[in-house]
Order: structure tokens, then C-alpha cells, then sequence
């Protein structure tokens, strides 16, 4: 059949339709007793759920998704939350020199670069660590103490080059105390935008990792592999992606088929055991998990995010012991994690509703 609709007035509709699925229904989870973040896959904007309440938390001045995914994380005391940011780049590299360009004084095309934000719940601020490339700082894993995060990064070359083949990609841990970054080596196929974990000792984080068909420039293989801090040893444990460690370190959920199903494995990669089949449960329509598993404080219970291809979104739960899947919303924010919320709950108490969020 012809669609009569005018082109312009179809793009209207499609964008009130997306608003509708994505913007309006914004009533995050939460659980007792405990500290949910979410947000959607895509967004400028993260919302924190406690029992009694919740408020959304905007990024930055100058911060845009740019429309890349990256996932941001809860610190263990719940009083902090890490994002790669995306922001806006006013630095002297940014002007033009007018003795080499012609009309420099007209404004350009706006200039990106990327760092690691920090967001205090109490103080309701914003800090950032680094000066990576434009969308180069990754997903975020807080250590198990608090004080370190893991995330993947484009860094820049000696002379602030961000083209393709100067950028250095890796996996670098950011110390809160200090504020200096390691370096990891050998993580330049470390997957940016993927779940991190860290094992709930601190001894290992896991991670996605990348081999290229490097003729076709095509992904050959997805693979978890455990980085052992310190003496930065690999092994690789399973094949798949958005690796998570159970709160109890005896597991850890991952992502296989491109996101169609999760699994769950001792780290040593035994036993491992399809948890949840996100496309094959339902019959009908194109359902993945684009963001990895999450786990309950208790590590009893999965929440999955699961997205169709339509665009409508729903959260499930997976009881660990019986297998049975429940599902708790839907076209709701995508839940990135998980905590038990501190006894001093100062930090992350609901906020007023004509308080607007604080930037």
C-alpha cells in the first residue's frame, strides 16, 4: 500500500512514536534495600532508584551520547557513579591558526573529546579524569574497595592526533586517590563499549576481547578473558560477550550469539549452562540482550535487559536456583547496576520533584 503521509510529517511521527517507546515510560526499577542505575541504551541521562524513591542524574555541560553506547556503573557504596562522557572540546587543538586558514574566525564543525566522569551522589558534581579521543573512554567498572575503575580507551598520540592509525586503544584503571591512569598492555582489542566486571576479591577483571579478520575488517571472534592484575596475565574462558562477575565470585554471566542468550560459567570456565534464550523463548519478533547480565546483591537473581527489534525494550529476572524468568517492566531504562544501599543513606536519597537535576 502507498504511504500518502508526506515525508517531513512521517519523520515527526516516527520521532513522537520513538519519544512514546523511550521517553515517556521512565519509572525505573527498584528493589529493597538497594541502589539501581539505569538508563536508556542511548541517552544523556541516568536515573539512580533507592526504595524510596529516585531522580535521574544529567550529565555534565557539554556532554552529548553523540549516539555511542557505552555503560556506566554504580560504585559498591553507592554514593558514585562512573561514565565515559563524551563532551564538547574547547581546547587551544580545537582553534584553527589564521596564518595557515583562510576565514578562520567562522565557526567550524564542533570538536569532541572524551574523558572519565565521576559523579558524586552527595555533592550532586560532576568530576572528570583524562583527555582521550573523541568517544574513546569506555564502559566503567568500579574495583570491589571503590577506589580504582577499569574501563577501555582511545588515548591520543604524542602530538593530540586522534586520526585513524595514530589513537593508542587500552584497557587503562583510573586511581580515584591519585587521579593517575595504568596502562594495561596488550588490551588494544579490549571492547570499549562492552560490560567490564571485576572479581569481587579484586584480583582479576574480565573483559571482551576482539580478534580482527583483519582482510575484511570483520569481527572474527568475541572472547572473555580474565586480566589478572598486576602481573596483567590472560587467559580466555569462554567465547562470548559483556562478562559479569557474581557478587560471590563463583560466576560469571556473558552473553553469546550476538547477544541472543546468556550463559553462566565458573571463572575457570567450567560448567557453563544457558541461563536465559532471549531470542528462542519467545516465538516471535527479534529479542537480544544488548548490555550483559546483572546480578543481584545476593547473586540469586539475574536482571537481563532485553531489546526487540521494534524498538520496545523489557527487563526479566532469572531466579538462579529454580530457572524461572519473571518479568518485572517494560519499555523501561535498561538497568546497568546493581547494589546493596549503604547504611548511611544521605547519599542517595530520593530528591524533590520540582528540584531539577543539578549539572
Amino acid at each position: 500500500m502507498r504511504n500518502w503521509l508526506p515525508l517531513g510529517l512521517q519523520l515527526v511521527l516516527l520521532t513522537v512514536l520513538s519519544s512514546v517507546v523511550h521517553g515517556q515510560n521512565e519509572h525505573p526499577l527498584t528493589a529493597p534495600g538497594s541502589v539501581i542505575l539505569s538508563g536508556w541504551e542511548y541517552s544523556d541521562h541516568l536515573f539512580i532508584s533507592t526504595p524510596t524513591g529516585g531522580f535521574p542524574v544529567q550529565g555534565p555541560p557539554g556532554f552529548t551520547d553523540r549516539g555511542l553506547r557505552v555503560l556506566a556503573a554504580l560504585a559498591p557504596g553507592g554514593d558514585r557513579i562512573a561514565w565515559g562522557l563524551t563532551l564538547l572540546d574547547d581546547s587551544d587543538r580545537t582553534r584553527c591558526d589564521p596564518s595557515t586558514v583562510v576565514a578562520c574566525t567562522l565557526p567550524g564543525p564542533a570538536q569532541y573529546k572524551s574523558a572519565m566522569g565521576v559523579y558524586s551522589l552527595h555533592d550532586k558534581t560532576w568530576k572528570t579524569y583524562g583527555d582521550f579521543c573523541d568517544g574513546g573512554a569506555g564502559s566503567a567498572a568500579f574495583s570491589p574497595d571503590g577506589t580504582k575503575i577499569a574501563f577501555a580507551a582511545s588515548m591520543r598520540a604524542h602530538d593530540s592526533n586522534c586520526d585513524e592509525g595514530h589513537a593508542k586503544r587500552a584497557l587503562l584503571i583510573l586511581d580515584l586517590m591519585t587521579g593517575q591512569f595504568t596502562q594495561v598492555p596488550n588490551t588494544a582489542s579490549v571492547v570499549a563499549n562492552a560490560r567490564i566486571s571485576w572479581s569481587p576479591n579484586g584480583r582479576f577483571i574480565a573483559a571482551q576481547l576482539r580478534r580482527w579478520d583483519c582482510p575484511d575488517e570483520k569481527p572474527l571472534i568475541d572472547s572473555i578473558v580474565l586480566i589478572e592484575v598486576g602481573s596483567w596475565v590472560r587467559k580466555t574462558i569462554a567465547r562470548g560477550e559483556n562478562p559479569s562477575w557474581s557478587p560471590k565470585g563463583d560466576w560469571i554471566a556473558y552473553d553469546i550469539g550476538n547477544g541472543m542468550a546468556c550463559m553462566i560459567a565458573h571463572p575457570d570456565g567450567t560448567d557453563a549452562k544457558l541461563i536465559l534464550d532471549a531470542f528462542g523463548r519467545r516465538g516471535w519478533g527479534n529479542w537480544d540482550l544488548p548490555i550483559g547480565a546483572v546480578w543481584s546483591p545476593d547473586g540469586k537473581t539475574l536482571w537481563l535487559s532485553e531489546r526487540e527489534d521494534t524498538g520496545h525494550t523489557e527487563v526479566v529476572s532469572v531466579d538462579l536456583a529454580t530457572g524461572k524468568v519473571k518479568k518485572m517492566s517494560k519499555d523501561t531504562p535498561y538497568v546497568f547496576s546493581w547494589v546493596r544501599q549503604p547504611h548511611n543513606a544521605a547519599a542517595t536519597t530520593e530528591r524533590r520533584p520540582d528540584s531539577a537535576p543539578e549539572r
